[in-house]
């Protein structure tokens, strides 16, 4: 079955939802924040795993508002630049109407695109900021920043800083969304709903009745 997507109202869809999402999630957005920066300390600790104490676990990330801060275990005096949660986040305002507005054949396939599409976009997120870390443990903690990383994490580590920054709360959340629908937007079929017991009995009633009909 095919669904064509209507670009007019698809847009007027997409603006109600994204008001209506603007309002649900400032609410949430502390705990949220909450949720990333105990994510991405997580994920750090999974790799400073290490037998050299100066390397094991040296992240540590904390909240307060909904700026996410972080610094190392090894330099308590040294902090990193707060990072806005609301500037990380801000792709999930734009990914979440995009992926309500688009036409799916149930509610269930729908809501499970948006499921999908949150995981993604919620471990682009961690990554952003776990790479913000490093790239700042890289350059700014003098000779230890030299002593334990290369020239060349250094450089990957910035890069991977700069092009999350430049494209995670605009390109992101279209990439994911173009992604998870590609077929759909290239107009191929979607999939049909699993037919139910019910309605495989309803059917076999109707050509009974459509063969009874055609002998008499």
């Amino acid at each position: 079955m095919r669904l064509g997507v209507k670009p007019h109202v698809f847009f007027l869809r997409a603006l109600v939802v994204f008001f209506l999402t603007y309002l649900v999630w400032s609410p949430i957005a502390p705990a949220y924040t909450r949720l990333l920066a105990y994510l991405t300390e997580a994920f750090l600790h999974l790799t400073e795993l290490s037998r050299d104490p100066n390397l094991h676990h040296v992240s540590k990330l904390w909240v307060q508002g909904t700026t996410i801060f972080f610094g190392n275990r090894l330099f308590p005096q040294v902090h990193g630049p707060g990072i806005p949660a609301e500037w990380v986040q801000a792709n999930m305002v734009l990914l979440i109407p995009l992926m309500l507005a688009t036409p799916a054949t149930t509610y269930r396939q729908r809501f499970g695109r948006l499921g999908l599409a949150f995981a993604i976009a919620l471990t682009l997120q961690v990554l952003d900021l776990a790479v913000t870390v490093k790239s700042f443990f890289a350059n700014e903690l003098g000779e230890w920043s030299f002593r334990y990383y290369s020239d060349s994490a250094r450089w990957w580590y910035n890069f991977g800083d700069a092009f999350a920054q430049s494209m995670d709360t605009q390109l992101f959340p279209f990439a994911i969304w173009a992604g998870i629908h590609f077929r759909q937007l290239l107009g191929g079929k979607l999939e049909q709903p699993a037919e139910t017991p019910q309605g495989r009995s309803e059917r076999r009633r109707q050509d009974r009745r459509g063969r009874k009909s055609r002998k008499s």
